[in-house]
């Protein structure tokens, strides 16, 4: 049987289709995934941040769980009402596989139902679900895009000492490869300058961390280097020195992958850690 190519479209260029009769109207669907003709979108469900847990047979066969977290999207797929074609399940997975390794992505089933590959700065992960009939009724794909979230709510310094013993202070600014702190860094230093007044007997290391950009001994230094801009900005209004150990760890304590420009911009931080 000769290979179609309704399917997933990598150059970006073409979005899910959203007319037939049945089609679930204001789905959000990522721009690089397309429908096979012959089927609708009959619900999809989005989140802008989730988390899943795939399930498959990896490339051993051996039946495999892992979790991922990120924007998320689930697709469930119809057969139209007129019957025109008949698609086998094998028929649609071979497709989603084709289109992936024809991307540079990975396959990582040996059913060639769960892959792993990039668009723009994020990592994908995509899994086709229930596509095994001769003449496949319907199927899914569930989709993680993985990202970070973006932190909405946070706890004061108090707060976050008082049961953490550590706080990241992600207010804090610096000129590209620099130690320099930025202006607008004023009102996260106000409030640790607040916080240290406030708790006279409390004393605390200042970290400073970068992402995995560049060298690592670059990274080590610059990472020191703004610990100790920020250890001297406390003193200068006035907290003892003493109360203060400032160091770097450069990339060696990430939060989350580097393999993201998200990624990347939560991993560039000072943290506060309780002595």
């Amino acid at each position: 049987m000769k290979m179609l190519n309704y399917l997933v479209l990598w150059s970006f260029v073409f979005a899910t289709s959203t007319s037939g009769f049945g089609q679930e109207e204001n789905c959000k669907i990522p721009e690089y995934v397309n429908q096979f003709e012959g089927f609708n979108v009959a619900s999809c469900k989005y989140s802008e941040f989730n988390e899943y847990k795939f399930t498959y047979n990896n490339l051993k066969g051996d039946y495999t769980e892992i979790m991922h977290s990120g924007t998320y999207y689930r697709i469930n797929y119809e057969r139209s009402d007129d019957g025109s074609r008949e698609i086998s399940g094998a028929q649609i997975r071979q497709n989603y596989f084709n289109a992936v390794m024809g991307a540079k992505g990975e396959n990582l089933s040996s059913d060639k139902n769960m892959f792993k590959f990039r668009h723009e700065d994020k990592i994908i992960w995509m899994l086709i679900d229930n596509a095994w009939d001769d003449n496949d009724q319907g199927y899914q794909i569930y989709i993680v895009e993985e990202t970070v979230m973006e932190q909405e709510i946070k706890m004061n310094i108090q707060e976050a000492m008082k049961t953490d013993g550590k706080i990241a202070l992600y207010g804090i600014y610096f000129d590209t490869d620099k130690s320099n702190i930025k202006p607008e860094s004023e009102p996260e230093l106000k409030k640790l300058t607040d916080y240290l007044i406030a708790n006279p007997s409390v004393n605390i290391y200042i970290v400073g961390h970068t992402d995995n950009t560049g060298e690592l001994s670059h990274n080590m230094t610059l990472s020191k280097a703004r610990a100790k801009a920020v250890s001297d900005y406390l003193v200068s209004k006035g907290i003892d020195a003493k109360r203060l150990t400032s160091d770097g760890v450069g990339p060696l304590c990430p939060v989350t992958t580097n393999a993201t420009d998200a990624g990347k911009k939560k991993n560039r931080r000072v943290e506060i850690v309780l002595k």
